[in-house]
């Protein structure tokens, strides 16, 4: 029998970075929870902006900004284990999403972003970091360095370092964040469809596809933006009503298009240094 053709590639040592964190994420008892919002608003608004801003507004940045707030009414979300008695609760949200780096060689890698403070900051400095931050070289971002050196090590050695940092929340925070967001939905064609997430943070946000969809509204049928979504929350800190309480109130958020008021353009303009002219 002839040999079979194939193409042999190097094991992208990143991969490294997500067998472990799978390991951890596994060991958790995470609770899922699937669900649809109308963004038609939020959809409509961003549209409108993409007129008058250069790089428009980034949907995943308006996301992260409506988690933000959310957790900030209900903290127990991004709550963490110290030892065996106590509950950590930081006052600062902050938000672990994805951004997409082309390398030297052309391909693309995830790179993992933290927003700090996300519950403290407007949708337009949100913004305005995120783009900020997709156009900069992160090379040389602490976070970046440190799981760089971490992923030359061995394995056992790394996960030493991950029972290292789960043993003190903050620094857990300092690596990796307090909540997850991973926007798998900007690369799907319209249709309803879903993620389930391994995940070792309390909360993550895992956001699907954007679909058209027919809904019932004020008596007569019509068309409605609308994403698919799912909340994942760590079952061994969060009980159902304290998740469904958070889930109703970042559904309110996302379908009334928070962030996106009077005040976002003329912030994110000058942001840019663009001089914001009235209508």
């Amino acid at each position: 029998m002839d040999n079979p053709h194939y193409e042999e590639l190097p094991w992208p040592r990143i991969r490294e970075l997500v067998v472990d964190a799978m390991t951890v994420g596994h060991r958790a008892h995470m609770a899922h929870g699937i669900g649809e919002l109308d963004i038609s608003r939020a959809s409509a608004l961003i549209e409108q902006y993409k007129s008058k801003l250069p790089s428009g507004v980034s949907f995943t940045a308006f996301l992260v900004y409506c988690l933000g707030h959310a957790i900030d009414e209900h903290k127990m979300l991004h709550a963490y284990r110290k030892g065996r008695r106590r509950l950590i609760v930081f006052d600062d949200v902050d938000v672990n999403t994805l951004l997409e780096k082309r390398k030297p060689d052309g391909s693309m890698i995830p790179v993992f972003y933290i927003v700090r403070g996300a519950n403290h900051k407007s949708l337009a400095q949100i913004n305005h970091e995120m783009r900020e931050a997709s156009r900069s070289d992160l090379y040389d971002d602490p976070g970046v360095r440190r799981r760089r050196q971490i992923l030359r090590l061995p394995r056992p050695l790394r996960h030493l370092i991950w029972w290292w940092l789960r043993r003190d929340p903050a620094r857990f925070k300092q690596q990796w964040g307090t909540v997850g967001l991973s926007n798998v939905g900007s690369f799907i064609s319209p249709r309803p469809s879903w993620g389930i997430s391994i995940s070792f943070l309390t909360c993550a946000l895992i956001v699907g596809g954007m679909f058209d969809k027919v809904y019932w509204v004020n008596g007569g049928a019509e068309p409605r933006k609308t994403l698919s979504v799912t909340i994942t929350v760590n079952h061994d800190i969060i009980d159902g009503a304290p998740g469904a309480r958070f889930t109703e109130t970042l559904a309110q958020l996302i379908e009334g298009a928070a962030g996106l008021d009077d005040n976002f353009l003329e912030e994110a303009m000058a942001l840019r240094g663009i001089k914001h002219e009235p209508a």
